[in-house]
């Protein structure tokens, strides 16, 4: 019984739900245990936030999405809200430091409406608002500051462990309440700890919600999947997802992320597991040839079929029936030519069979120089799975233009051995291997991660897919389904424990145009540029929050906001910059102006010239010395002299110089710095600063 039921069944009290949390969840050494005390007590030692000293723990409070009390995710202001409205957030910071009670709760709330009023906050940060007071609060206020999960998991908590409540009022009185309930109950446990666990706790209730969703079926219900029987259902629902937004904001980083929630140490109990991902990609002569060098060289056709890592091949490919027969014909394919026991005509290579006149099979010992990779794998399949040794229950695939059908579910391979025979068997693509695999091991999950997504024909790829992809549709599933493949003719379910994850980028192609079929059968969550990640960086005076602020800000109001630079482009900057190697991180940041961000707005912009300019602010920089792109008028007159007609009425071309990537334009500081601060910028401030 998982951790939500035992509590249901009374199986624990709530100390002993916290301490099992803040074991499982390994709550001492965590990030999060440290950031959210060493917060807490900075706030706590800090005497006045009216001053401009203080602003930065100001700015973690009101603007960073992840401060170590709560991350807030969508639901903090842009650096511009936050810049302008400052005056006003160290005024509110500096209230709730000195009375953090319910009077001044509804104080920043109405503070927080009339800033919306004015317009000097776009809307409004509910959440964000309890996370201030959460910070000054953290023995009476949990971390939960999302109303809806704060009061999902009181309920819950009131609910199971007889608290007695009745949560009515603000979302700071009934933490009040809550946390004081929990203190009667258990008063030696750590008010950190307590808040941590219970929003974990909320997102094992969300989870059991998701697993909720799926049809119970009585566990000796066969369920009929590529032609084998499966009683097992999913732990989990099935995932869709697509993670999207512009370049640079950390898809593939997050696909990267996910593929460790589909990797684990092999174990005794993973055996099983751990031979598929070997056997998996291996055609019926390479198994049948390990499985003769299991037997000693030699066997009956029986005892190939009843062998461990036959049965496992036939499992992983959906085989029941007709063993014996799959066995003698790719015996007899790969018989050595000078057999006198094996008339067949049709053979191939590697020839490494022969057959006794009693019709046992062997392998040619001379032969077998054919195959040493087999042996090698022999070798590593009879030694097992290494201690500490990772198993991938996933797959990983790019799309492009070119990306069909055949390569991710199946088709037909043309194949030629040594002799120069031809055949075209039907081999199952990527997603059908993995699919194999899953419906073998059906107690772990597996993922197919896909990027790039949007830039495959969908509907070339998944074929039949887009039907039986939908999480309903899934094996095991309410309404499951199985349809006919196209190639091999055999009915094909996708299984109930295999996630498609996917990513895509918004600049490439617009998320309105991805095939309709395909978006309503997936979860998408936007990955937007994440300022706060690159919060007081600064290289050689560049601020490079401010910098990525106002190069989106402008990139927005000339396309698109799906069109805007990622954090992502200054993450090696910022990484050079924590480990105190300056030189290293203005280097950097050189390098993803030219490398990255200049051909990135030149495509963007088609060439315009003028845009990028606007970009980068060279229309608008005092000194011409620290423009990136110059700007010139024609020179006709110079070269056709006064009378070349070749202007209407007397007007002058405009052309542009983006300077060369040699020129030292590129090694002044305050050329970037003046990106986002025009009009303060000179070059004899910089001849000072970069002197």
């Amino acid at each position: 019984m998982d951790l939500v039921g035992n509590i249901e069944a009374g199986k624990l009290t709530l100390s002993e739900l916290i301490d099992t949390l803040a074991k499982d969840e390994n709550y001492a050494p965590s990030r999060w245990n440290q950031r959210y005390r060493e917060f807490t007590m900075l706030l706590q030692q800090t005497s006045t936030f009216t001053e401009s000293e203080t602003d930065d723990l100001v700015k973690r409070l009101w603007y960073e999405r992840d401060n170590g009390i709560a991350s807030i995710r969508q639901g903090v202001p842009s650096l511009a809200e936050y810049q302008q409205s400052l005056p006003l957030l160290r005024e509110l910071t500096e209230r709730v430091r000195q009375q953090p009670d319910e009077a001044n709760y509804q104080y920043v709330s109405s503070a927080l409406l009339q800033a919306k009023e004015t317009g000097l906050l776009k809307r409004m940060y509910w959440s964000l608002r309890n996370r201030v007071f959460a910070a000054f609060l953290p023995e009476t206020c949990t971390s939960a500051v999302d109303e809806n999960a704060f009061a999902k998991v009181a309920d819950f908590l009131n609910k199971n462990f007889s608290l007695g409540l009745e949560l009515n009022g603000s979302w700071l009185q009934k933490n009040h309440k809550l946390k004081q309930a929990i203190h009667a109950q258990s008063p030696n446990a750590d008010p950190y700890y307590v808040n941590m666990a219970i929003w974990d706790l909320y997102e094992l209730l969300q989870e059991r919600n998701n697993e909720k969703k799926q049809e119970k079926v009585p566990g000796n219900t066969s369920i009929a999947s590529n032609g084998l029987t499966n009683i097992m259902l999913p732990q989990h629902s099935p995932i869709n997802v697509i993670y999207f937004g512009p370049p640079g904001t950390g898809k593939t980083f997050k696909l990267q992320q996910k593929m460790k929630e589909y990797t684990s140490q092999a174990a005794p109990a993973d055996l099983d597991a751990w031979l598929d991902s070997r056997l998996e990609a291996l055609n019926w002569m390479q198994v049948i040839a390990l499985v003769l060098l299991d037997l000693g060289k030699r066997a009956k056709v029986r005892q190939m079929t009843e062998h461990q890592w036959f049965q496992r091949k036939a499992l992983l490919n959906g085989r029941s029936s007709n063993f014996s027969q799959t066995v003698w014909a790719t015996l007899q394919s790969f018989t050595i030519p000078g057999s006198t026991t094996v008339a067949y005509k049709g053979r191939r290579e590697p020839a490494i069979f022969d057959k006794t006149a009693d019709s046992e099979w062997f392998l040619v010992e001379s032969q077998l120089e054919q195959v040493d990779e087999l042996l090698s794998l022999y070798a590593e399949l009879k030694q097992g799975p290494k201690s500490a040794e990772a198993i991938q229950r996933f797959a990983v695939v790019t799309f492009h233009q070119s990306y069909g059908y055949e390569e991710f579910i199946e088709g037909i391979r043309a194949r030629s051995d040594e002799s120069g025979n031809i055949s075209y068997p039907i081999e199952p693509g990527i997603f059908m291997r993995l699919c194999q695999r899953a419906n073998a091991d059906p107690t772990h999950r597996y993922a197919i991660f896909i990027d790039e997504i949007n830039r495959g024909n969908i509907s070339k790829i998944f074929g039949e897919l887009i039907s039986l992809i939908e999480v309903d549709k899934r094996a095991g599933m309410s309404n499951a389904m199985s349809l006919q493949l196209s190639y091999s003719g055999k009915p094909f379910s996708v299984p109930a424990n295999v996630d498609i994850i996917g990513a895509m980028n918004t600049a490439d192609r617009s998320l309105a145009l991805m095939d309709t079929a395909l978006r309503r059968r997936f979860d998408f969550v936007e990955m937007m540029p994440d300022l706060s990640l690159l919060s007081g960086a600064k290289v050689k005076g560049i601020e490079l929050e401010s910098l990525l602020e106002k190069l989106n800000s402008r990139i927005e109001a000339l396309y698109d906001r799906e069109h805007t630079l990622g954090h992502a482009f200054f993450i090696p900057v910022k990484n050079a910059l924590d480990a105190g190697d300056e030189d290293t991180a203005f280097k950097q940041l050189k390098i993803a102006f030219q490398k990255k961000i200049v051909p990135l707005l030149q495509e963007y912009f088609f060439d315009d010239w003028n845009k990028i300019r606007l970009v980068l602010a060279d229309n608008q920089k005092q000194d011409d010395n620290l423009q990136f792109v110059i700007e010139k008028t024609d020179d006709l007159d110079t070269l056709f002299g006064n009378n070349h007609a070749l202007r209407r009425h007397g007007q002058q071309s405009t052309a542009y110089e983006l300077e060369t990537f040699d020129q030292e334009i590129w090694n002044i500081p305050q050329a970037y710095r003046a990106i986002y601060q025009p009009q303060q910028t000179t070059l004899d401030e910089q001849a000072v600063n970069h002197g």
